[in-house]
């Protein structure tokens, strides 16, 4: 599995590791917004540092985006921390966060899952 889940108090850790295929991401979403826990969590840490491959494109940013979107309709306000240490990541990471301008679930880059975990958590 390219994921891996530890659940916190308050929200989540999500790993991502080796090559991940935009079906892998979407799988990881499915997955996390059927889970009894996740009505309760207000935020997300996707750490994307030890990924090899990431075999995602721009186009699957935007349906990420809607997704978490249509969710966001009955999860409210809700924080999502990326944490990548590549350029092309950042690059994904980036359209992605655009992607979610002026939406209910607020999203942010960091370098490091320590200043991830202090926004998600302030």
């Amino acid at each position: 599995m390219p994921h891996t889940y530890t659940w916190e108090t308050n929200g989540l850790l999500r790993k991502f590791t080796g090559e991940i295929s935009p079906e892998n991401i979407l799988q990881s979403n499915f997955e996390l917004h059927v889970h009894p826990k996740f009505e309760e969590i207000k935020y997300i840490i996707n750490d994307f540092t030890e990924v090899t491959d990431l075999i995602v494109d721009v186009s699957h940013t935007k349906i990420y985006a809607s997704t978490d979107d249509i969710i966001s309709d009955t999860k409210g306000k809700f924080n999502i921390a990326i944490v990548v240490t590549k350029d092309a990541h950042f690059d994904l990471a980036n359209n992605y966060r655009n992607e979610m301008k002026n939406r209910s679930f607020k999203c942010e880059i960091f370098q490091t899952i320590e200043d991830a975990r202090k926004w998600v958590t302030s």
